[in-house]
């Protein structure tokens, strides 16, 4: 045992390099990690130093792993995972009456609160743990069954169910559409204030990907609001501070209130989808097998969103 502490390099070291060479971005990791990212490049540094090897190509904008960086990446991955894997398993053990969910705050907050209550009626006894967090939380490396993940479903080790899919549309108050001359094309959006949302999830779609489908290029940011989460992104444009792009599935319930309205016609069909995500090298409880079950159910019976376009999200 004293010749194993002896040659592993610090585990904190060890943890920071695995989010580090993941993401291929300090800032990133850091903001997984809830550290500075000073305190990342300080990690780094000092494995290196202890490896005597340097892990990644450092540019002025970008990073890059050496060849080394690549063979410790590989055996952290799989050490840290076998850990992680074994460690959920003994907490399942402990507590066998609960089940654990992640996805994005957005997805729990907008689409999965409105409609869990109906998983708990159905099932008192079952403990519910919601984990809402972005970025995404992987249920192979965290402590939960099951997860809600937006993308094109081919995730390594994961089996992806499909949900549903979205069509995107960009979105605002009727009060913040009375105020402004009429839009009518995505060029016309280039001269209103824009909300964005950081850009946690490289699967997620930003202003800037929407629009160049149709030859428009967005202002720089300065001239609309940026927020770290969906949430908050949807409650701006409640609140009549600019035009946010709307997920169809997510807002449903704003469109049909009438609280957002389209601010043009045009929608765009995502080419992704949201899905079910279960490790596929490890078996759900009993609960989660319930609360797979009802979530998919759940998501069947619901009508698209996009076959009520335009009448239902139409303007008056």
């Amino acid at each position: 045992m004293d010749r194993l502490r002896r040659n592993l390099p610090s585990p904190t070291g060890l943890v920071t390099f695995e989010a580090a060479a993941r993401h291929l971005n300090f800032t990133r990791a850091a903001e997984e990690l809830g550290v500075s990212q000073a305190a990342v490049s300080r990690q780094i540094k000092a494995l290196e130093g202890n490896l005597n090897v340097s892990l990644f190509h450092r540019a002025a904008r970008r990073v890059r792993l050496t060849r080394e960086g690549e063979r410790l990446r590989d055996a952290v991955a799989t050490g840290l995972g076998h850990i992680a894997t074994v460690a959920i398993d003994l907490r399942r053990q402990g507590d066998s009456a609960g089940v654990a969910v992640a996805t994005s705050t957005a997805f729990m907050s907008m689409w999965m609160m409105p409609r869990v209550g109906e998983f708990r009626a159905a099932h008192p006894d079952v403990a519910l743990r919601l984990v809402a967090a972005d970025p995404y939380v992987d249920p192979q490396t965290a402590s939960v069954d099951l997860a809600v993940r937006f993308g094109d479903g081919a995730w390594p080790g994961l089996e992806a169910a499909r949900l549903f899919d979205d069509i995107i549309m960009p979105v605002c108050s009727p009060g913040y559409l009375s105020e402004r001359k009429p839009l009518r094309e995505p060029q016309d959006l280039i001269r209103e204030t824009l909300l964005h949302q950081d850009e946690i999830d490289p699967d997620w779609v930003p202003w800037r990907t929407w629009l160049a489908p149709f030859g428009v290029t967005p202002p720089p940011a300065r001239g609309g609001l940026s927020f770290n989460n969906y949430a908050n992104v949807i409650q701006a444009a409640l609140d009549g501070q600019g035009i946010a792009l709307g997920w169809a599935r997510l807002i449903e319930g704003s469109l049909r209130r009438g609280a957002l309205v389209r601010a043009i016609e045009t929608t765009t069909r995502s080419s992704q989808a949201h899905y079910l995500v279960i490790p596929r090298d490890r078996p759900l409880a009993p609960q989660a097998l319930l609360f797979r079950d009802w979530l998919l159910a759940t998501a069947a019976r619901e009508p698209n969103p996009a076959d009520d376009l335009p009448d239902a999200y139409g303007r008056s």
